[in-house]
């Protein structure tokens, strides 16, 4: 049996006794620091072991497993789900909040799919019988240098041999969509639901050539009737268009800016599902106003009617309840996994030009649509001013198309009198009072109101003083305005140079 060498016998008396026990006790030193001291692989074993069972190995699994599950439920939500409709509302407020003042710089560059309007859209016009007049003046005002070549016209009543809507001498059949919708829910869409008995007691009058009934009854039942005509309006678009690359669906009181349109469509990927317009709603569902228009993709459009054939049953049942078209629109391609791009929502416009809401988020940005053209007189007095506008329309250019030039572009002006109010008399440029529209009372004079304007800088565009009630309106936009009596009013004309000279950059 071997001993440790401290275990040896020592002979009591030997000289060297001294020196030996030294020598052991230096060689049970070693021998202990050998055994403390961990080889670097036996460290990294024990880290690994640390971070894998100690309490950051656990909360670290905590996380994974957590990660995993929200990922896990995230996907296997449905598309319309309130929860993941609620967390896409508040990323895009936080991505607006971020580019608060976006460049388009795809406008100015070489385009990524080029497109060609008159080979790869089809316009879908949406009228009806109330607003048959309307029809006729939307083609009329298309200017000569017009690009669009297919044209769709959808309504709830059919044209007559002679009465087609009129595009330069091109009679344009219109389409009733609604008999469509009903006739694809077949007893569902019975007499017991009140929507198709309205509805069909408006297509009788219509039948039996009782113009001033129809109108009558158009009038009041005008809203719900048109939700019947969106999902079928598109499912015959893509029946007889099934490979167009983009499908643009407007009222009949929408103005469409080709030259804005064109650079947007070719910055895209038609086959990417886009579904673009002005984005209205809450966190419960955000989409496209329809009277400001709607773009579709190819990528969407077979999203839709191709892929989701129940998603479009679904929605025609819903038609006959939902008091939105456009909202139903929404809900249907949310169902198939397609939402609102809200990064282009600025885009679009729900007012007609001279109230086109310009506000310093879209300052530099060009402008596809104007709204609330419903007057024949206001649709062609739209056309003829856009008539010859050949580049992207800005916002901020609305200004020189209705012949008023900026006056902050005036070159006598000097920079101290730039930062004094710009002032019109009898003129409106705040666009109404209340709402976003700051009201403060008691102002004695214009100037004062204008000055009240300038200090809140970026959050007032345009201001408007009431010589009669004293009231000064502070508005977040400029509108070019028109003429009204007892008013004062003038934009921000420093904070218009400022945004300008960002647009310039560009």
């Amino acid at each position: 049996m071997q001993h440790h060498p401290s275990q040896h016998p020592v002979v009591i008396g030997d000289p060297d006794l001294g020196v030996k026990i030294m020598e052991f006790e230096e060689e049970d030193d070693f021998l202990l620091q050998q055994r403390r001291s961990p080889t670097p692989r036996q460290r990294m074993r024990a880290l690994l072991r640390q971070m894998r069972y100690g309490p950051l190995g656990r909360l670290r699994n905590a996380l994974f497993f957590l990660g995993t599950l929200l990922i896990f439920g995230w996907i296997m939500l449905p598309y319309d789900n309130v929860v993941r409709l609620g967390l896409r509302f508040n990323v895009n407020k936080f991505q607006h909040y971020l580019g608060a003042h976006p460049i388009e710089k795809w406008l100015f560059a070489p385009p990524a799919y080029p497109v060609d309007l008159g080979t790869d859209t089809v316009v879908l016009v949406k009228t009806g019988y109330g607003t048959r007049t309307r029809a006729n003046a939307w083609f009329e005002a298309l200017s000569a240098s017009n690009e669009f070549r297919d044209f769709l016209v959808i309504a709830d009543y059919a044209s007559k041999p002679g009465q087609e809507a009129n595009n330069h001498g091109t009679p344009l059949p219109i389409h009733n969509v609604v008999n469509q919708t009903l006739g694809s829910l077949g007893p569902a869409a019975s007499l017991s639901n009140p929507r198709v008995a309205k509805y069909l007691r408006f297509a009788e009058a219509i039948e039996n050539g009782e113009d001033e009934k129809a109108d009558q009854l158009a009038k009041s039942t005008g809203w719900e009737i048109d939700a019947l005509k969106f999902m079928s309006g598109l499912e015959l678009a893509y029946s007889k268009f099934p490979n167009k690359k983009w499908y643009l669906l407007v009222d009949d009181d929408t103005y469409l800016v080709q030259p804005s349109l064109k650079p947007l469509l070719a910055h895209l990927d038609s086959e990417v599902p886009y579904y673009l317009g002005n984005a209205v709603g809450d966190f419960r569902i955000r989409f496209a106003h329809g009277g400001s228009g709607i773009i579709l993709s190819q990528g969407a459009m077979s999203s839709l009617i191709l892929d989701n054939p129940h998603a479009v049953r679904t929605a025609h049942l819903e038609s006959l309840s939902e008091t939105w078209g456009d909202r139903l629109l929404a809900r249907t391609l949310i169902r198939a996994g397609v939402y609102l791009d809200e990064e282009y929502s600025h885009l679009f416009s729900g007012e007609p030009p001279w109230w086109a809401k310009i506000r310093p988020d879209r300052f530099c940005s060009p402008i596809l649509t104007f709204h609330g053209l419903g007057q024949p007189e206001k649709m062609h007095q739209a056309g003829e001013s856009l008539r010859n506008v050949s580049k992207p329309l800005l916002w901020s250019d609305i200004w020189d198309v209705y012949g008023m030039s900026r006056p902050w572009r005036q070159s006598t002006l000097t920079e101290d009198e730039l930062a004094k109010p710009i002032e019109y008399a009898n003129w409106d440029h705040a666009g109404g009072s209340g709402g976003e529209v700051a009201v403060v009372e008691g102002v004695e004079k214009a100037e004062e109101c204008g000055k009240r304007c300038y200090e809140k800088g970026s959050e007032c565009m345009a201001w408007t003083w009431e010589k009669e009630t004293k009231k000064c309106n502070l508005s977040p936009w400029m509108i070019v305005g028109e003429k009204v009596e007892g008013k004062v009013s003038g934009p921000n004309g420093k904070l218009a140079r400022e945004l300008e000279m960002v647009c310039l950059k560009y």
